[in-house]
């Protein structure tokens, strides 16, 4: 940061919080603050210190007995689905899409789509999340997605609309009975429709709009291919749905002859830009693979519970090279935010390998941030000089936080802490657990109007029940001999 820019830009003092960093240099620092200029932070260090060299020209912001930690970054979300939040319980996968997701998709409006938008958009950010990577593909016009794109900015949220991308008919999707509605466009249609997305909504802002190809298996290859060249020649990422469940990697082999990685890879298609939702079923050819090209991996833990899919291969994957971050999936698949994701994935894996080793808090910070950042190409993820201003502030003095002996396992443990207040490209976007920019009841009330009207409209009323009895119901001899 030059001197004459600490002269001109004014300067915001968050002061008296411990602040969790990600620096590996100083990760915890008692008593500190964060000096931020413009978009950027200018300084990180103990309070006494910034204090005096910042405090004078600064506007202070008292922050005691908050703990501060980097924003966390959504590698994997689908805002739209939460729409349908609650419904579609005790399907996998499969069967979730046919008889659920798919069908509420295809009958999605703008209106639907911006209304939740903005309800799941403000969820995000009070659940400590400052950048989203959202895959839309419901409805994915143009103007749509371009209008998406200027709600997330109007939350003020970083990240990414990721445009859904089916393109024709294909035998995967015939095989998965995917709902032909929503393919509606040649391959050659949808790159256009991409372009024109692009146009109106150039790459490099706060943010971007990526091609989303929706899946390996019901994608026509050719256009997976158009989707990776579309993201090099931009110079933005892309993201792709791939070996979510065992049956997606069957029916992928059955028609290429490969598993999708190694089928990728002979395509020249794997690389840092490119990122692979779930990747749950890899094989070691496939990791190797994967992580020689340095791809990033989306682990989303509690989808891949909810659905029963399967738990992702964590350690082979680091150890290869990959980058493995974080996505909470969305609301519909029982997500609620990354602070459970972590949880989630921090705990999976020492089930998956029967080792309390296997994992850590830190590393769980790590992927929800850094490896997040790494991501969504930005620099950020850390609390340090120089990284943008993306930070959140938890509240953990409560009774049911208490004692915070280890910051970083407290954080990861927490499941739903509370987020006082959100800073984001240096803008404060939530402070006292409310929006700036938004009025909270509206939000709520047009997101539910748009949920209600849609579950009619998709014929999905069937999947709303006020209660469904277990299967070995505690009660049921008593009520069966009951007068």
């Amino acid at each position: 940061m030059t001197e004459q820019k600490q002269m001109t830009t004014p300067i915001t003092l968050y002061e008296g919080a411990d602040l969790l960093t990600l620096d590996p240099l100083q990760p915890l620092i008692r008593n500190g603050a964060i000096a931020v200029s413009g978009t950027d932070i200018l300084a990180v260090g103990p309070q006494p210190d910034l204090a005096k060299t910042y405090g004078a020209q600064a506007t202070r912001i008292d922050w005691s007995g908050r703990l501060v930690l980097p924003g966390l970054v959504d590698g994997h979300s689908h805002l739209f689905q939460s729409l349908g939040r609650t419904l579609g319980d005790g399907l996998s996968l499969l069967p979730w899409l046919e008889r659920f997701m798919l069908p509420l998709a295809a009958n999605v409006t703008r209106e639907d789509a911006i209304a939740i938008y903005r309800l799941a958009g403000l969820s995000s950010l009070l659940l400590g999340s400052t950048a989203v990577i959202d895959n839309h593909y419901a409805p994915v016009d143009p103007e749509t997605i371009v209008a998406l794109a200027g709600e997330m900015e109007g939350l003020g949220l970083r990240g990414v609309v990721a445009r859904g991308i089916f393109g024709p008919m294909v035998e995967g999707g015939r095989r998965m009975n995917c709902d032909p509605r929503l393919f509606r466009h040649s391959a050659a249609e949808e790159i256009d429709l991409n372009r024109a997305c692009l146009d109106a909504h150039p790459p490099g802002g706060r943010v971007e709009i990526w091609p989303m190809p929706e899946n390996v298996v019901y994608l026509d290859p050719e256009l997976m291919i158009a989707c990776a060249e579309l993201a090099a020649e931009h110079d933005i990422g892309w993201q792709i749905h791939c070996s979510e469940s065992k049956f997606e990697v069957e029916i992928f082999e059955s028609l290429y002859g490969k598993r999708p990685a190694i089928w990728m890879q002979a395509q020249g298609i794997l690389s840092d830009r490119a990122s692979l939702a779930h990747g749950i079923w890899f094989d070691e050819a496939e990791i190797e693979a994967l992580g020689a090209t340095e791809t990033n991996i989306v682990h989303n833990p509690v989808c891949n519970q909810y659905l029963a899919s399967g738990i992702l291969k964590l350690e082979p994957l680091l150890a290869a090279g990959a980058n493995v971050c974080l996505g909470s999936d969305g609301m519909a698949v029982g997500g609620s935010g990354m602070f459970e994701a972590m949880k989630a994935g921090f705990l999976l894996q020492r089930l998956r390998e029967l080792n309390p080793l296997a994992t850590s808090a830190e590393l769980m910070l790590e992927m929800a941030t850094l490896r997040g950042a790494k991501l969504l190409r930005r620099d950020l993820g850390q609390l340090r000089a120089g990284k943008l201003a993306d930070f959140v502030a938890l509240d953990l003095r409560g009774p049911v936080h208490q004692p915070l002996t280890r910051p970083a396992m407290a954080v990861v443990m927490a499941g739903l802490p509370p987020v006082t207040d959100v800073v984001v490209n240096g803008d404060i976007i939530v402070t006292g657990g409310r929006s700036t920019r938004l009025d909270h009841d509206k939000v709520i009330s047009d997101g539910l109007q748009a949920a209600a009207d849609l579950i009619d409209r998709a014929g999905l009323r069937g999947l709303v029940s006020d209660w469904i009895a277990p299967a070995h119901a505690i009660d049921a001899p008593y009520r069966a001999g009951s007068n």
